[in-house]
């Protein structure tokens, strides 16, 4: 299997995992809270909205820049 393989493979593993929290936090709200509020939750502050870019931005050049 080629690197570039295993890279497309791991982004549809960690999107496959990420939709099925999606689903169960609207299924089961007790048990998860859902995506948006978590999101919302970790980026109150400037700082930690600037950080999320930041490693949004390094992550995306990291992974899929040639």
């Amino acid at each position: 299997m080629s690197d570039r393989v295993l890279v497309i493979v791991g982004f549809v593993l960690v999107l496959v995992v990420t939709l099925g929290v999606v689903v169960v936090t609207h299924v089961r709200r007790d048990l998860v809270a859902p995506m948006s509020e978590t999101i919302a939750y970790l980026t109150q502050t400037r700082a930690a909205r600037i950080a999320a870019v930041l490693v949004w931005a390094w992550s995306g050049w990291h992974f899929l820049a040639r």
